[in-house]
């Protein structure tokens, strides 16, 4: 397999290019900011800045994006958040799983999470904050790195040694020369699950972030794996606390989730 997935692209017959770039546009938004103009949009995509003019041209003119008349700048339009909805409410899991998160949240006051698998990223699907004045900020839509978090490892964890081969060179485009000693902390962490049946990052991802993560078993089979994690300030959850009281709850609540 190549390690260059645009080299790839552009020996793909099928692959419509001009497509793939206006969602590499819509893609280069982040949850939680402003408006962006075609100068950063063209730096975050890698694009020409005259092609993301035209893309987002055309991506307005559908509804994709919204323009401030004040500055030119772009946000997302409302024809993503239909996209969104429809989207999310295509997981019936999430119906099931919100009401019984949100009791997790109270009843241990720490924020819990689902989310699901996209390239080397989790996007989370649902989240339930914890009522502490304190509390890890992510939002649905919000995307972390598989590798250094909680949720990502528990994910990676169950994956098949096929789908684990076949995401290896995205990892390691991402990570560069990073990636032997980041492969072989997610090795550490597949064996961590095998013999716990959740996994750990401990201020890895965030200096302060203190998490643990569990993968719900499928409900339909060839459904895309979602996993959960419970996540806490570390000056209120220790180690032993998320390893002893937590972990073992979050694990009660995927059975809950999924029987």
């Amino acid at each position: 397999m190549s390690s260059n997935p645009v080299a790839d692209e552009e020996k793909d017959r099928l692959f419509v290019g001009a497509l793939a770039r206006g969602l590499r546009v819509l893609a280069a938004f982040q949850p939680g900011e402003g408006a962006l103009s075609n100068q950063v949009l063209a730096q975050r995509t890698d694009l020409p800045k005259s092609t993301v003019s035209r893309l987002t041209y055309t991506l307005t003119k559908l509804g994709y994006l919204s323009q401030d008349h004040d500055t030119g700048y772009y946000r997302l339009g409302l024809a993503v958040l239909a996209l969104g909805s429809t989207v999310l409410g295509s997981y019936d899991i999430r119906r099931v799983a919100s009401p019984l998160m949100r009791e997790f949240a109270l009843d241990n006051t720490i924020s819990v999470s689902l989310g699901m698998r996209d390239g080397t990223d989790i996007v989370y699907l649902e989240t339930c904050r914890s009522q502490a004045r304190v509390s890890v900020q992510l939002t649905v839509g919000s995307r972390v790195p598989l590798a250094s978090t909680a949720i990502g490892r528990a994910c990676y964890a169950i994956l098949s040694p096929a789908e684990r081969a076949a995401l290896a060179p995205e990892l390691a485009q991402r990570y560069g020369g990073d990636w032997p000693a980041v492969a072989a902390r997610l090795q550490a962490s597949c064996e961590h699950y095998a013999q716990f049946g959740y996994s750990e990052s401990f201020g890895e991802f965030e200096r302060d972030v203190m998490a643990v993560g569990v993968a719900l078993p499928s409900p339909v089979p060839g459904m895309p794996v979602v996993c959960l994690n419970a996540s806490g300030p570390a000056f209120a959850f220790n180690a032993d606390t998320m390893r002893k009281q937590i972990a073992p709850a979050l694990m009660q609540l995927a059975r809950r989730i999924v029987p």
